[in-house]
């Protein structure tokens, strides 16, 4: 489940675009949160336009997220807000049914994705949508990982070939002496 609750009927989609604007309320906010471990979602709204496509009979998402988010540093692991702007399209074909058969895709060919029970998902299409444009890494600004790590311990370390767990088996290679 998405947490954003927007579901259209695939048979009262007309080919006149039906231009729709989704803003999130706290629950649905607070779900986003969850799923993609956010500190915080202040803001998530879509502008989205669907219609059925005359030449295919294929239904047609087009829309923009915007969000403002926020999430944790890599390295400071303090909070990191960012406004988040994507853009969506997506092709939906209410005709074909959901097939487990392997079947060959062609990267560059528009290729629907089938409905499930004859409806439209919005929410979770913007949902998705939100989830991708995500910053995998987010940083802080200024925030860099150090040059050099120490050793907390300062301890030195023996570095020998007997120090190794492998030290015993280093005289059985072939021309070695034993040790």
């Amino acid at each position: 489940m998405s947490g954003l609750a927007l579901t259209l009927r695939a048979d009262r989609i007309g080919h006149e675009p039906k231009h729709l604007e989704l803003v999130s309320g706290a629950e649905e906010r607070a779900a986003l949160i969850e799923r993609f471990d956010l500190i915080d979602l202040p803001a998530l709204a879509a502008s989205l336009v669907v219609r059925k496509r005359t030449d295919t009979g294929w239904i047609t998402v087009t829309g923009s997220v915007r969000a403002t988010v926020v999430q944790t540093c890599i390295v400071t692991l303090e909070p990191v807000e960012a406004v988040l702007e994507t853009e969506l399209e997506e092709l939906f074909d209410a005709a074909a049914e959901p097939d487990m058969v392997e079947i060959d895709i062609d990267p560059l060919a528009d290729v629907p994705e089938p409905l499930v029970d004859g409806r439209l998902d919005l929410g979770e299409l913007v949902a998705q949508a939100f989830g991708l444009a995500l910053d995998p890494y987010p940083r802080a600004s200024g925030a860099a990982w150090p040059e050099t790590v120490s050793d907390p311990t300062d301890a030195p370390v023996d570095r020998t070939i007997e120090a190794s767990p492998f030290g015993k088996l280093a005289g059985f290679a072939p021309g070695a002496k034993n040790r």
